[in-house]
């Protein structure tokens, strides 16, 4: 058999097909090809009001793709210009806790990170929300990743390989993170933090004991997002950038007295918002 048979036998690579072709025919009146893609986290949704859309797609009107269930999480996908950058924006993602009960969770989760790879962004960021584990930080600041702790969450580059024709089977991670990008990003903020994200696998909010682990480890921001679509889109060749918005910081014993929905309420102020538009529309003209 040859690499090529193997390709067009593989169900998923198939099934990413079909929805790269649906988004390929929506958008091809408008002439649009899109170089970078935004997913946007909990409560980060206010981002997408900076993309005047070319098109607007449902979740559910895309063959096999993922629909979000979260709070915060909308399910639109709009394809736009951001500041004169044709993009992609993804209103909401599917956690891995919410499909843990699938046959291959992870294949889910990172779906659409292979659909804009298909669809041609050479360039992929992922937003989220997180706990401050480094008590240095305050609610409200951002957190540029420079690198991560995936541990805690199933590889997504476990089982079976899928072949969409550039990606190796085995992924080094060094400079997973593009660090041009981070110094861009830090240089139009000079506040913005850099640090190390963990992802867990929710739907928990973490123990003391947890915390104090996760800090002994070298994290300053937990999650349970992010790490892997990352992998993914380091997989498949695009540059990436991951931004973490601290919405809230755990105390120094390890006591993490939050909510879903404090979270949410954090990243909702005017001052916040503002910040998170100002920032993100000044990336978006530098590059």
């Amino acid at each position: 058999m040859t690499q090529g048979s193997k390709k067009q036998n593989d169900p998923y690579v198939h099934q990413v097909h079909e929805a790269v072709l649906l988004i390929q025919e929506k958008l091809r009146s408008k002439r649009f090809t899109p170089r970078v893609a935004l997913t946007l986290g909990s409560g980060l949704e206010k981002l997408a009001s900076l993309i005047k859309p070319v098109a607007i797609i449902p979740y559910g009107a895309i063959p096999h793709y993922p629909a979000s269930t979260v709070a915060g999480h909308e399910g639109i996908l709009i394809a736009g210009y951001l500041e004169g950058v044709p993009m992609i924006g993804l209103k909401g993602r599917k956690h891995y806790y919410e499909a843990a009960h699938l046959p291959a969770p992870m294949d889910t989760v990172v779906f659409p990170v292979h659909v804009v790879a298909g669809l041609g962004c050479g360039l992929y960021i992922a937003t989220n929300a997180s706990g401050g584990l480094n008590s240095t930080f305050s609610v409200g600041d951002l957190m540029v990743i420079k690198s991560h702790i995936g541990l805690f969450l199933p590889n997504p580059l476990l089982g079976p390989y899928h072949d969409f024709g550039q990606n190796p089977y085995f992924q080094p991670l060094a400079d997973i993170y593009t660090p041009s990008l981070r110094k861009l990003f830090q240089r139009i903020d000079p506040s913005t933090r850099e640090g190390v994200y963990v992802a867990l696998t929710g739907r928990t909010f973490e123990t003391q004991a947890e915390v104090l682990m996760l800090r002994t480890l070298g994290a300053d921001c937990v999650g349970m997002s992010t790490v892997p679509e990352i992998i993914i889109a380091h997989n498949r060749g695009l540059a990436t950038l991951g931004v973490s918005m601290v919405t809230n910081v755990i105390a120094k014993d390890g006591t993490n007295a939050t909510s879903h929905e404090e979270v949410l309420a954090a990243l909702h102020t005017p001052k916040v918002e503002e910040k998170l538009m100002r920032i993100f529309r000044t990336f978006f003209q530098r590059i």
